[in-house]
């Protein structure tokens, strides 16, 4: 039985979103939470100073509550605004990091596995291999995703194969397990996996320094 164990490297993506994401919405909440109520009451408390002589009036008030006693760069308004905007922020960092974190999960201990019999995965879904009757690649070759369709009981049902979260060259091997009873005109959209493999075999072969060709191929 050949086993494809999860592809550690697709789903670890999922959790450097979720802490990036972790990490930027508690930055906006500080902000929200602390750093900008700060400056919102400093704003205000500068805006409640008469005009006439409010910049002594503001050195001396700053002074006293030991803020900065430079003029505030914003206003209250323009600081509640600021506000909002890091709660936004940080709700939209938690809808981004919610997921991903969900999707790094459901990737863990997941495998798929098979041999001349049968094929299946972690989640209990298995695929007779006589019961196979075609297999769409057209996205195996760029994406690493396989549909495997087959019947059971007179249904039609389908198995996904993905070389991107499960280690590749077992999922290779996989494959040709699946397409060990199919002909060409029952796999869509690229070579038998088989075929591949003699192709590949062949290069090795001619590119090997010192193969003599078999003097049964010499005319």
């Amino acid at each position: 039985m050949i086993r494809a164990n999860v592809h550690q490297p697709f789903f670890r993506k999922f959790l450097f979103v979720f802490l990036g994401c972790l990490a930027f919405g508690a930055y906006c909440l500080y902000d929200g939470l602390v750093a900008y109520p700060k400056k919102l009451t400093m704003a205000a408390a500068y805006e409640e100073l008469p005009e006439e002589g409010r910049q002594e009036a503001w050195q001396a008030l700053a002074t006293e509550k030991g803020w900065p006693t430079r003029t505030p760069a914003n206003s209250a308004e323009e600081m509640q605004h600021k506000i909002g905007t890091q709660f936004m922020m940080a709700i939209l960092c938690g809808l981004f990091a919610i997921p991903a974190l969900m999707m790094f999960m459901s990737g863990q201990g997941t495998w798929v596995e098979g041999d001349e019999t049968v094929i299946r995965n972690s989640k209990g879904k298995e695929v007779p291999i006589d019961a196979i009757t075609q297999i769409d690649k057209r996205k195996w070759a760029d994406k690493g995703i396989a549909k495997i369709y087959y019947d059971v009981d007179g249904k039609k049902q389908k198995f996904v194969m993905d070389d991107f979260k499960y280690e590749r060259e077992p999922m290779g091997e996989i494959m040709m397990f699946a397409e060990a009873n199919l002909n060409e005109d029952q796999v869509i959209g690229d070579d038998l996996e088989r075929d591949k493999k003699a192709l590949r075999d062949l290069e090795a072969r001619e590119s090997s320094p010192g193969t003599e060709t078999p003097e049964s191929e010499v005319s």
